[in-house]
């Protein structure tokens, strides 16, 4: 039988990565084509109480499966997250982790000890705490980290009631360099803020679901970053705490940033981009994403209606005032994120200029 040359059937096996179905299917188209359809199956794997067994058959038919796992989500209840441990610790080369407590169980406080035998055997890269998770203190998820001297990437979604005692200060991965928060981010922040010149130079900064109060914590911290900082992504719950960090901030603190993403809710967060644009051309921002919460109340469209977009307009369309390369704008409703395609065609017809200029993606 002829074959495909060898180029083209890694390109037809690589474009199905994320199809597990027609993956399974190209491993059975033949022998050569078994590695590589294996290789993207099994390269993310989810683990629950009810597929262990399964998967343990399978990785016992073949021992170069568990070194194919590269990304592992662990779906548990509290009291059976030990048992998804001990099957990690046989995926070696596990590199990125999730903790994904059931929906049943986000009232049960995650068992952080339980992990470290997976922690201290694994080398991760990226550690991810989903926001259903729930701590006793800060200082557990910090002597979770502290296990992971590879760790680049970190994301906490959890909540926690107290800080916890830190008599002997942590030393967080030195090569920590991403990092996501989506719940009590002002605690977190406080705490990196108090470790002065043991703070890991973040480059990569995500913040979702910003309220109010969390504002300075923002602020400080990214004045504490200062020219480590080139990538900054901000979500705002709160319709007045976008206006307000805009007012508070100075980006200019931030020589380095290159790309900013904002998204909250009209007027809030249009009124919060158009006065950070002076600060994002002083810093020389190259790339900017605008992301409006359009959700299906009255008054929405008029909201947008009612913005001077023409002023918006004049400062992007100006070379002189506003220095980004590409400005994309996204419209989604907010339960679901899906895209609201004819208001996001709207708020682009508004900025002719920006258009002229080539500006909008």
């Amino acid at each position: 039988m002829k074959r495909f040359p060898s180029e083209l059937e890694d390109t037809l096996i690589d474009f199905c990565h994320a199809d597990a179905t027609t993956l399974a299917s190209c491993a059975l188209v033949c022998r050569a084509w078994l590695p590589a359809s294996r290789y993207h199956i099994f390269y993310a794997v989810s683990l629950t109480v009810q597929n262990v067994p399964r998967f343990l058959d399978i990785i016992s038919s073949s021992t170069s499966i568990p070194h194919l796992v590269r990304e592992v989500a662990l779906c548990f209840t509290g009291p059976l997250l030990p048992d998804l441990v001990a099957i990690l610790t046989l995926l070696k080369r596990t590199a990125r982790l999730c903790i994904h407590p059931t929906r049943d169980d986000v009232t049960r406080i995650t068992s952080t000890s339980a992990l470290f035998p997976a922690l201290t055997a694994l080398q991760l890269v990226h550690l991810k705490f989903d926001f259903k998770s729930r701590f006793e203190s800060l200082r557990q998820v910090v002597d979770c980290v502290c296990l992971c001297p590879r760790l680049e990437s970190l994301e906490v979604g959890g909540s926690w009631l107290a800080r916890g005692d830190f008599t002997v200060p942590p030393r967080l991965p030195e090569g920590l360099h991403t990092l996501t928060l989506t719940c009590d981010l002002d605690n977190f922040l406080k705490w990196l803020l108090t470790l002065e010149d043991e703070k890991p130079a973040i480059r990569n900064l995500i913040l979702d679901h910003i309220v109010r109060r969390e504002v300075p914590a923002i602020v400080e911290y990214l004045e504490a970053l200062g020219p480590s900082l080139d990538s900054l992504s901000l979500a705002f719950r709160d319709h007045g705490a976008a206006y307000i960090f805009a007012g508070r901030v100075a980006l200019a603190r931030n020589p380095n940033l290159r790309e900013f993403k904002l998204e909250g809710n009209p007027p809030g967060i249009l009124e919060s981009f158009s006065a950070l644009l002076p600060q994002l051309h002083l810093c020389k921002a190259e790339h900017t994403t605008l992301s409006i919460k359009h959700g299906p109340y009255a008054g929405a469209d008029l909201i947008l209606q009612a913005y001077p977009w023409d002023v918006l307009d004049r400062i992007l369309g100006d070379p002189q005032r506003c220095c980004l390369q590409r400005l994309t704008v996204a419209v989604f409703e907010p339960l679901t994120r899906a895209q609201t395609l004819n208001v996001m065609d709207y708020i682009v017809a508004q900025l002719p200029l920006a258009q002229t200029r080539g500006i909008l993606a």
